[in-house]
This record gives structure tokens, sequence and C-alpha cells, in this order.
């Protein structure tokens, strides 16, 4: 396994997606930890990857200029035999590489097959591609390379984080920008209407520096480069991080900056994300009930499942362990315990399976009590009288719940004849 250059998770937390250094991608299912697939995709190292809203497509951006989309669907196919000879790597639904120099950035904005990717680069452009079509929308020229980029949540202005420490603002409504703008939001411009007037205030054809055009601000409060953005989850606040160690917290209506955290040791700030407040983050001994905690402070969530570096391995789950199954409701019990690599016992399991595999769900669900209430009495009778008098009563048990499984099977069937003949 290679050095991860980039990763990125599906805001369902299914799928975790990581690139390598060398180019190419892999993909892991995060309750299981299983490596899914790993396939070549860039020629050079992967830096930046990102899921559409939905979890349907994957974006990377790589240090080749290039950015690819890859279709889920196709990479979770399991009828494909990869260690085939004529096995072919998973090709990408698109293959943008309108860029110059090393993609740094991707954003996917809402929507599904008509969502909007946004792309950054250190040749100083923003790009913005339309899925639906493949096609290029429209190019952003700025004075500085770029390292990230984002939107608001109304799709109404673009923001980008520059080489020099500065965050512009290009608003995409034609007049105003993130604080209060009205009209049409990007999303209309996958359909192409409108887009002149809207795109004028940015410097025309997109040749031009758009610092010149109306519709262009700055917000200065780093000293290096802006590496990371995140909306806050009202939209009225931006979040920058920068390679000075800073957080910058900015009001979107004055465009200036409400405050600054220093990262330990001054450290380069390389991610953020606003997120709500888990409830295992709430402090104070007042709020046990809530938080899950109390003198010992606030309770933490279990730790994931390692990620397994080599396709086929199952990692250190237990067979019933990993990512929920669903089964038919008339998949028999053996059925369901082949399916899952269960070994049944042969003395009580495998009984209880032949018992009632013939019945219904709901006479399943009836029958399993009392066989479930003499595993427990099994446990505290064999302290009490010893082993063999509890096989002897689990084995009359047993062979009742065969008598019962007999007799609702017939008076069932018996239901059906009746009400077969007062239909006809």
């Amino acid at each position: 396994m290679e050095r991860m250059s980039a990763i990125a998770a599906s805001q369902d937390g299914a799928y975790l997606a990581g690139g390598g250094v060398s180019g190419a991608l892999y993909l892991w299912e995060v309750a299981s930890g299983r490596l899914l697939r790993s396939w070549p995709s860039h020629y050079k190292g992967v830096s930046c990857l990102s899921f559409l809203e939905s979890g349907t497509v994957l974006v990377s951006g790589g240090e080749d200029t290039r950015v690819c989309t890859w279709i889920l669907s196709e990479l979770l196919d399991t009828s494909l035999d990869t260690s085939s000879s004529e096995y072919l790597r998973p090709q990408p639904l698109y293959c943008w590489s309108e860029h110059t120099l090393p993609v740094t950035s991707v954003y996917c904005a809402v929507g599904e097959s008509n969502a909007l990717v946004v792309t950054a680069s250190l040749d100083r452009t923003c790009k913005v591609h339309s899925l639906a079509s493949g096609r290029l929308i429209r190019t952003f020229n700025f004075p500085v390379s770029i390292h990230c980029v984002t939107l608001d949540l109304g799709e109404h202005s673009l923001f980008a984080g520059g080489g020099d420490g500065t965050v512009f603002e290009v608003s995409l409504v034609g007049g105003s920008t993130a604080g209060g703008g009205s009209g049409a939001g990007l999303g209309s411009l996958a359909g192409g209407s409108g887009a002149a007037a809207m795109w004028k205030s940015v410097g025309g054809g997109g040749g031009g520096d758009p610092s010149e055009g109306s519709g262009f601000h700055r917000m200065e409060g780093h000293s290096r480069v802006v590496n990371c953005l995140s909306i806050s989850l009202d939209g009225e606040h931006l979040v920058s991080g920068s390679d000075d160690g800073t957080v910058h917290v900015w009001d979107l209506r004055s465009r200036q900056s409400t405050s600054a955290i220093q990262s330990p040791g001054k450290n380069p700030v390389t991610s953020v994300l606003v997120i709500p407040q888990p409830v295992h983050l709430t402090q104070g001994s007042g709020n046990a009930a809530v938080g899950g905690g109390g003198r010992q402070g606030p309770k933490r969530p279990l730790p994931l499942a390692p990620l397994v570096k080599y396709p086929g391995m199952s990692g250190n789950l237990k067979p019933w362990e990993g990512p929920c199954v669903v089964v038919s409701g008339t998949t028999q019990s053996g059925c369901i315990a082949q399916a899952l690599d269960l070994d049944l016992d042969s003395t009580r399991s495998a009984m209880e399976v032949d018992a009632l595999a013939g019945g219904s769900s709901a006479q399943t669900a009836g029958q399993l009590g009392p066989l479930r209430a003499g595993g427990s009495t099994t446990q505290e009778g064999g302290k009490k009288k010893g082993g063999k008098d509890e096989v002897a009563r689990l084995k009359a048990e047993l062979e009742q719940a065969q008598a019962n499984a007999q007799k609702w099977q017939a008076l069932y069937k018996s239901s059906v004849d009746s009400l077969a003949v007062l239909q006809a």
C-alpha cells in the first residue's frame, strides 16, 4: 500500500475513497474495512477527491492536470473478475484536461445527473463543468494560483483560496454576492440560459483579470497559501484554513473576519469541515444525559474497522460483523446462514433451522421464543442439576416445539383450503 495523497468519504459514510501518489485510486467499505477496488486512474499523483452528494459519482483530480468522473455502481460491480486477463480497468464517465497545471481542488455542487463540478488549479483558473453534458461551461481567471474552491449554499457565489493568502469571491448572479444575492443560481448555467449576463461582470470571455470586474471581491487575512474552505450550515459564514497555521471565520455579508483560531504549534491547516456538533462531543457534567458522559467526560464513539490493504481480504471482522445484509422474507434460515458463512451448532441450531424452515416468518418468530428461553435456562440449570438433565429437558422442549410447528402448519393449510372454497 502506498502513501495516500487525497481521501474523501461519501455523504452517508458507506464508502471511503483514497488517491495514491502513484495515481491509483482505492475504494473501501467503511463498515467492514474491505478494499473493494483499486485501479490506475491518473498518470501522476492524485491531488483531490470528491463524491457527489448522492454518492453515485466519484470525481478525482490529479497532478497530470486531468479531472476524471467515476460511476460508483461500475466500481462496485462484483460480477467482474479483476484477476482475469480479459478484465479491463474502469473507464471514467468523463475525463477533462482543460487545466495546464496540476489540479488542486474539486467541488461537486448539489444535484444528481445535472450537478456542476468546479475545479481549481495552479494555472490560476477555476473551471465549471456540467455533469449532465460533460462540457466546459466557463473559466475564471485569477491573479494567483488557486488551491481550493467552494460554492455557497445557494450557488450564488464562488469562493477560491489563493496562493498569496487571499480568499476571492466571484458573484454568479449578475449583481449580487453571497450576502444577499438574488436571481438564477449557478445550476441554471447547465442549460445555458442567462449565461452572458452572469459572466459579463467577471471579465467576459475568460481572458481578462477578474479583479478588474465589478463581480470580484477580496477577503484578506491569511499570510500564506489558503488550503481549504468550508461554508457554515446556515450559509452566513465561510471558514478558511491556511499554511500560516490559522483558521479564519468570515462573515459573508461584510466580508470581514469575525474570529481567528491558531492551530497547535502553528502547523499548517490542510482541511476544514463544518458539521453539526456530534452528541459525543458535548462537554460538561451537566449535559451527561445528552452527551452520554459523566465525571469521566463524554463518551466517544467506537473506532471504525481498520482498512484492509489488499483486495479479497476480509480483515479482522467476525462473520456477523460488517455492513447490514438485506435478505428476502421468504429466504430460509439455512440459506441465510450459508450466505453469511455462519457455523450452525449440530445439536441445537441445526434442529431449530430444520424445525422452522417450513413455517412462515411469523411462525418462526413465535417458535424461537421457547427455544431461546430454553437456551438461557440451560446456562442456569447446568450449574445446578448438571448437563445431562438439561439435555433431556431441551430435547423434550424441542419435540414439543416440532409438534406445535406441525399443528400450525396443518392449521394454516386447512385455512388456505377453506378460503379457496369460499372464493370459488
